[in-house]
């Protein structure tokens, strides 16, 4: 449980430091956000760095969810705190949409498909190797 708390602070901090480091977005003016990232680099590459961490924190909620979800609905045991943990951690997603939806749009898809390529749920048989 230690981890998914570690897990969905990633997430939520990644989010709100990459949408607080972004370079001014409304109006979006190319000269404005190219001089951005030429005279202050740290502060859009941290950006960046946050933005990556934040994609594969979510992934990582999302495959969560996924997967309680698939065993709630099949019948099969799962863990329900870290199941409801992992949803209150993705309620973030909100605030990123009232910030900037264009943006928020694009971190929410990119770590939707992380969360599905990290996703592996199949049953080993006796030969099968990982």
């Amino acid at each position: 449980m230690g981890r998914l708390w570690m897990t969905a602070m990633t997430a939520v901090l990644g989010a709100y430091l990459f949408f607080r480091w972004l370079p001014p977005l409304q109006p979006f003016s190319l000269a404005q956000f190219l001089t951005g990232f030429l005279f202050v680099p740290l502060r859009t590459w941290l950006a960046l760095a946050c933005f990556f961490l934040g994609v594969a924190a979510n992934g990582a909620l999302i495959r969560m969810v996924i997967i309680g979800s698939v065993r709630l609905l099949s019948g099969r045991r799962f863990r329900v705190g870290e199941w409801v943990v992992s949803m209150a951690a993705l309620s973030h997603f909100y605030w990123a949409f009232q910030f900037h939806w264009q943006t928020a749009a694009l971190f929410f898809v990119l770590s939707f498909f992380y969360g599905m390529m990290t996703l592996r749920e199949r049953r080993l048989s006796e030969g099968d190797r990982l």
